[in-house]
């Protein structure tokens, strides 16, 4: 046999002798004599054999490989250099690459990487979008009619936040549609819960530092459809029946945003606009609209005060996931008040569903206004829902 180590075979130039056998005696030690002999007697202790002998057997191996098996045979001593040249290791002179000097160097600049320097962004875009069923409670003075249910609702949300220097400007859009069956209603198989879209933007210049801004706010509210009340053709509202404009003038504007260090999905953040002088207008286009309901008085279509509107809102991420949020408006002619307040807890079960807690509670002692046996001119809208859910 021959060790697979020496593959492939080189040869060596000599050609192979005729091996027809190999024998291979045992070689014992006796302990008495101290001497190497073979084993004959069951006294002596088997070894390992002889160097030489080895050597031996593996060179009769090799030539009767070449003889017996030459496409084994890969290379020959005449495929290497007679002579191999010796190398030598060169012993560093530290003192002498110190103190050398290169002559003729030509020096070349040598054009620097372009640094990446991305484009600033100036407008930032976002959104949200909710399919989901819900329960839904409401108070039986609520300026828009109905009463609770189980329904199908659906919101859209769409921000456009700008800032540049001390120049900065947010803009949201917002449309609420939600429909339901009643079986109080004899005339129709579903009627609509909530129909809104609302738009709402702010114009600022920064003050005297970065929180504080001068600004201006526009709110614009509207009906998109037909809304009939219960067991009757008597329209509760319409496109644009109401239609609510509310505009601040020279006001201030306050944000704030808090980060927690150890986690930065947990944050907090709060903006207000307080604007002393502020007008709204309420107009209703469609003349089947009753429009004491919205409170204009007489025969008028229309109705402009003037007054102080607060605007609030603010948004507290508990985690990556779960977030509240709560908007607040307050306005008076000094008459009457128009207090609104939203609160949403909205707990994601996964990237595309979640369940969401909604409580709308308001508060308008206008003229013509329903009053409430138990609630009086408070009005109540809670909603609790699960669905479709997603962000970006």
């Amino acid at each position: 046999p021959v060790n697979p180590y020496f593959l492939p075979v080189v040869f060596d130039g000599k050609f192979a002798d005729s091996i027809t056998t190999v024998s291979m005696p045992d070689y014992c030690f006796e302990v008495t004599t101290d001497t190497l002999k073979q084993c004959n007697d069951s006294d002596l202790i088997p070894l390992k054999f002889p160097k030489d002998y080895v050597k031996s057997l593996r060179e009769k191996a090799y030539r009767d490989l070449l003889r017996s098996n030459p496409s084994l045979v890969k290379y020959s001593l005449a495929d290497f250099p007679s002579k191999v040249e010796k190398v030598e290791p060169i012993q560093p002179n530290l003192f002498q690459s110190l103190f050398t000097v290169e002559a003729g160097y030509e020096h070349r600049d040598i054009d620097r990487s372009t640094r990446f320097v991305p484009k600033r962004k100036y407008w930032i875009r976002g959104g949200s979008s909710f399919l989901q069923f819900s329960q839904n409670y409401i108070s039986d003075n609520w300026y828009n009619g109905g009463i609770g249910n189980q329904n199908l609702l659906s919101i859209q949300n769409f921000t456009f936040n700008y800032k540049k220097g001390k120049i900065q400007s947010n803009h949201s859009i917002e449309w609420k549609l939600s429909f339901y069956t009643n079986h109080n209603d004899s005339l129709r198989n579903f009627r609509l819960g909530e129909d809104l879209v609302r738009t709402y933007s702010d114009f600022g210049l920064k003050a005297f530092n970065d929180k504080w801004s001068y600004s201006t706010n526009l709110e614009i509210k509207t009906k998109l459809f037909r809304n009939y009340k219960e067991n009757s053709q008597e329209y509760v509202s319409a496109l644009f029946s109401p239609l609510q404009i509310n505009m601040g003038i020279l006001g201030m504007k306050y944000q704030f945003e808090k980060i927690s260090q150890r986690d930065k999905y947990k944050k907090c953040n709060l903006s207000v606009d307080m604007s002393p002088l502020s007008v709204q207008y309420t107009w209703v286009a469609d003349r089947k609209v009753d429009p004491t309901r919205y409170g204009i008085q007489g025969d008028d279509k229309y109705l402009l005060d003037l007054g102080s509107t607060l605007n609030a809102k603010i948004v507290i991420h508990f985690n990556r996931q779960v977030s509240f949020s709560s908007r607040l408006k307050y306005f008076t002619n000094y008459e009457k008040v128009i207090f609104e307040s939203e609160n949403e807890l909205n707990i994601p079960l996964n990237r595309f569903f979640s369940t969401r807690l909604y409580l709308y509670g308001r508060f308008d002692d206008s003229s013509g206004i329903k009053k409430d046996p138990f609630w009086g001119h408070l009005q109540l809208n809670e909603l609790l829902s699960f669905g479709f859910n997603y962000k970006w």
